[in-house]
């Protein structure tokens, strides 16, 4: 992907409107462009930025079923005058009153009618500009696109092991924290390696477990001093995301198994915790 071709989807890539394969594309390339990565950035800032402070208008409750019946009075009106064009008057009139006030009459309903239904096109349009996605929805794509990326550049680890005291060592001596790295065999998540990957502008673990013929990508990395907040579940493109939070990790889970194996499976590595 070349800069051009990056300008063009970025649009989509910030509003996660792009498929998995096209978004790990984007990263790919943010991340060996420097000009593309700061604009990008400064578009991520200017959406936040107008998410957090503009208006949101949303339309009346109303609107549409003015508009409907607008409508009918219009078709109502033009129906009757359409059977009288073909019956034969009994009385002649000169043509030029005859057309003049159907024609005006005629013209003036249907300007009504088209500013009615252009002023609801637009107010349809414009209320997701004023509600850009916000930063967990943005993060939401470039974990998906993680996940698939792993699946199928076959880089799903860069130490395989089912041996917790494998994978950690290998982790903490290539990350600037030491992530937790549990071993939930025995609730049916056994372990099968850790690599490193690249979300939120930082390097970050990414702990990888299987559920039956599945796997669930657990993304790791420090979580800023304070950090609370109940847990965050997001449903994109068939895959499950989960979100929580502890004193020390932000923690994402994804996976392509139902909402409730990701609610067990976070139970059990809760279970783990040292502090816990």
């Amino acid at each position: 992907m070349n800069c051009e071709e990056a300008k063009k989807l970025m649009d989509g890539y910030l509003d996660g409107e792009l498929d998995p394969i096209t978004s790990q594309t984007i990263e790919q390339h943010l991340r060996e462009c420097d000009k593309c990565d700061q604009a990008y950035k400064a578009h991520a800032l200017l959406i936040r930025s107008i998410s957090d402070k503009a208006p949101y208008y949303k339309a009346p409750a109303g609107l549409r079923e003015r508009i409907q019946s607008s409508l009918r009075e219009e078709i109502a009106e033009r129906s009757p005058r359409s059977v009288s064009r073909n019956i034969p008057s009994l009385f002649q009139s000169k043509p030029s009153e005859r057309r003049a006030i159907p024609f005006g009459t005629q013209w003036s309903w249907l300007a009504l009618a088209a500013a009615i239904v252009l002023a609801a096109i637009i107010a349809f349009n414009l209320a997701p500009r004023l509600q850009r996605p916000g930063a967990d929805q943005l993060l939401a794509t470039q974990l998906i696109a993680s996940h698939v990326r792993s699946l199928m550049a076959n880089h799903l680890t860069d130490v395989p092991s089912s041996d917790q005291h494998t994978v950690k060592p290998w982790l903490d001596t290539k990350l600037d924290f030491a992530p937790v790295v549990a071993d939930l065999s025995s609730d049916g998540f056994p372990l099968v390696g850790g690599r490193l990957d690249y979300l939120d502008n930082r390097p970050v673990a990414a702990l990888v477990y299987q559920r039956r013929k599945h796997f669930i990508n657990l993304f790791v990395w420090p979580a800023e001093s304070g950090s609370t907040g109940a847990d965050k579940r997001i449903t994109r493109q068939g895959y499950q995301l989960l979100h929580w939070v502890d004193s020390d990790f932000n923690y994402w889970a994804v996976s392509d198994v139902s909402d409730s194996d990701l609610q067990v499976f976070k139970q059990a590595f809760e279970k783990q915790l040292p502090h816990r």
